[in-house]
């Protein structure tokens, strides 16, 4: 597992290693279990997920992360990473690469990188952009300017995910607890729907809502209730059936 000390750490590297290529500057957005991390909110990932805007922006990060040259060495010695998985660009997909550093003594490093959009899913928006952030953590950095998503698109980018993946719904139980904004996540759910394809986002949508309805169940049987959460499902079910949807406030 990937801890929050390790994650500054190897993105420090990385930029050492950017530095000494002269490489342009990178913008990362840092999405996941990863952003979960760096936040305290959970201990530990088993793998870093970032959002780069184009496939220069990949290209250059791939020439970070791959580079074997021995006058690359950091402080801390030589930091290669191979690709172990790779989808080429598409529009309506995006791009998906996965890179590894093998460490024989902390364990692996996975590193996946997409292109804009992640697995037919979210896609990187204005307003994503603007409400994300450089921790400090990450400030001294030169060349990769790691940004933070907010907690209210991480909430959105859980939502989305299968039903089966059990460790989302647990991420967005944390994420309630350190409290959204209803109001941004819709917000974001509107544009979403201007960028996506009319039955990808229906799709979506209709996760997105079937998750939230298992999140309501859940603090049902733990004798909680959330009212933003409560409302927040009352807007999505409007837009399932294509009436419009108005705003509101943050969760109460």
């Amino acid at each position: 597992m990937i801890t929050r000390e390790r994650l500054v750490e190897e993105f420090a590297l990385l930029d050492e290693k950017a530095r000494l290529m002269g490489s342009e500057v990178i913008r990362l957005y840092l999405i996941g279990g990863g952003n979960l991390a760096l936040r305290g909110i959970k201990p530990a990932t088993a793998d870093v997920d970032v959002v780069v805007e184009n496939a220069g922006a990949l290209n250059r990060l791939e020439r970070v992360l791959t580079d074997p040259s021995p006058e690359l060495r950091t402080s801390r010695g030589l930091v290669i990473y191979i690709k172990v998985v790779e989808h080429e660009y598409r529009k309506k997909l995006g791009a998906y690469s996965v890179y590894r550093k093998l460490d024989p003594e902390l364990e692996d490093f996975n590193l996946d990188v997409f292109v804009r959009r992640v697995l037919r899913g979210i896609t990187l928006t204005e307003g994503i952009m603007k409400r994300a952030f450089i921790p400090n953590e990450f400030k001294g950095l030169e060349k990769l300017k790691v940004h933070l998503v907010s907690p209210e698109d991480i909430f959105l980018f859980k939502g989305v995910t299968s039903l089966g993946r059990s460790k989302d719904i647990d991420d967005i139980l944390r994420l309630l607890e350190l409290g959204i904004d209803f109001g941004i996540v819709l917000e974001e759910v509107n544009a979403q729907k201007e960028v996506i394809e009319r039955e990808r986002f229906e799709h979506l949508a209709d996760l997105l809502l079937e998750k939230m309805i298992s999140v309501q169940k859940i603090l049902g049987e733990r004798g909680l209730r959330s009212s933003g959460l409560d409302k927040f499902i009352s807007s999505l079910e409007e837009l399932s059936s294509g009436s419009e949807v108005k705003g509101y406030g943050p969760d109460t």
